[in-house]
């Protein structure tokens, strides 16, 4: 039996075919996703209109419900629902490398669909002008929300993705039906309490697999609610009557539509006005900014590492080494590249009390990450602000010590940039600043 899945899986992992699909289509995403990891050639049919595409006699040959997302492979196999597509054009590693595995990862899969879909519809729909606004169900919906995200958190406080160490098709169908969400209705005080959550998906929409089918994600930072003037729009149209665009409510939302830019920067500038993570901590004699102007200045081996060994104040300042995690999923140099630049800038808010040398080691679709960071205090830096926590679990961490040689020639090589690395071939390196 073991030897029919594997098969199975393996023959998947070259499915190519054509996806039929309208733009931006959360459901038809799962796929898409799934074909990144899994190298699959899924091509989405240019001439698609939906409404017209999936009512023809052609289509419906094929799909008879027809439905999108639907897929025809290049060997004449006709599918439709999301989640089945998905499968075909999958690998082992993301169904589940063994029985249990795999029944983990269905569970998440129906989780996704049962549990936070419909309550998902209901709350955002609305909100597109897809539905009518119903303020019972959608209080039902909200309550379900924090739910299903609770219950992520729970799952995912001991964990990186839902299933094993690597990120399978539960996490991509679970993250694809809470786009909708965390992109339109989930504001930053709604989500807060959900860290571990937050983390997770951010960290996947993040991924190079998954912002090549979304694109660049921005969260939601002020909730959406229901745009009567949308949907009178939508459905009057259809219904062939005006009479809803004569209401005055639509007017006046409009005009809240317009002040709605200056909201969101005001939204955007509250996390200015937190606490410093680092307020009740010691001052220090370390002098972080005049180290890195001596770094950027001055030759790193003859006068920025003397300076920092004679200044560094080890009893307010700590030394860490990091690896990443899942080197086996790093592919093109600059994709690498791109992982730690979009870290850095997650990271914005750390860089004043804080130092690091990243480095990439290999080359293409063999290479690694590692790095030397500096910062205020003892403890993990990344856990005193939910906002510095998107990344850092996808590496392991371990403390220095500051008196110890080998410490010392670890700084020296990840600083300067070259040595031996214990072997490794160092590609390039990226300051944090």
């Amino acid at each position: 039996m073991r030897c029919v899945c594997y098969f199975l899986f393996l023959s998947s992992a070259m499915a190519s075919g054509t996806l039929y699909t309208f733009p931006d289509n959360f459901r038809a995403f799962k796929a898409l996703i799934a074909a990144q990891y899994s190298g699959a050639d899924v091509k989405i049919s240019p001439g698609f209109k939906f409404g017209e595409t999936n009512k023809s006699k052609s289509f419906l040959e094929k799909f008879p419900l027809g439905k999108v997302p639907a897929f025809e492979s290049a060997s004449g196999d006709c599918l439709f629902e999301s989640n089945a597509i998905a499968q075909y054009v999958s690998n082992a590693q993301l169904m589940g490398a063994n029985s249990r595995d795999a029944a983990f990862v269905q569970q998440w899969i129906n989780f996704a669909d049962n549990e936070v879909l419909p309550a998902s519809c209901t709350w955002v729909f609305p909100c597109l002008g897809i539905m009518q606004f119903n303020k019972q169900e959608t209080e039902k919906a909200k309550e379900q929300v924090k739910k299903v995200l609770g219950v992520l958190n729970g799952h995912l406080s001991k964990r990186t993705f839902l299933v094993g160490e690597r990120i399978s098709q539960a996490d991509i169908s679970v993250a694809c039906n809470l786009l909708l969400l965390y992109k339109h209705v989930l504001d930053p005080s709604f989500r807060a309490p959900y860290i571990h959550t937050n983390r997770w998906f951010t960290t996947l929409v993040n991924q190079p697999q998954f912002s090549a089918v979304i694109g660049p994600l921005k969260m939601c930072s002020k909730m959406a609610e229901f745009d009567s003037k949308k949907f009178a729009e939508l459905h009057g149209q259809t219904a062939g009557s005006g009479k809803k665009e004569k209401q005055p409510k639509p007017a006046a939302k409009k005009k809240e539509k317009e002040a709605e830019p200056e909201e969101e920067e005001e939204e955007e500038e509250k996390p200015r006005e937190s606490k410093d993570p680092f307020a009740s901590f010691p001052k220090g004699t370390f002098n972080f900014d005049e180290f890195k102007r001596e770094y950027s200045n001055k030759d790193t081996l003859t006068e920025a590492l003397p300076y920092f060994w004679k200044n560094f104040d080890k009893e307010n300042y700590s030394i860490w080494f990091c690896e990443y995690k899942y080197n086996d999923e790093l592919a093109k140099i600059f994709m690498t590249s791109n992982l730690i630049r979009g870290m850095f800038q997650r990271l914005e808010k750390l860089n004043k009390n804080a130092f690091a040398s990243m480095c990439i080691f290999g080359e293409d679709n063999k290479n690694t990450i590692s790095g030397v960071w500096v910062w205020k205090g003892q403890q993990l830096a990344f856990e005193l602000s939910p906002d510095w926590q998107i990344d850092y679990e996808s590496y392991s961490w371990k403390k220095l010590d500051p008196d110890t040689e080998e410490t010392k020639n670890l700084v020296k090589e990840y600083f300067a940039w070259e040595g031996n690395f214990n072997g490794k071939k160092f590609n390039q390196g990226k300051i944090f600043k």
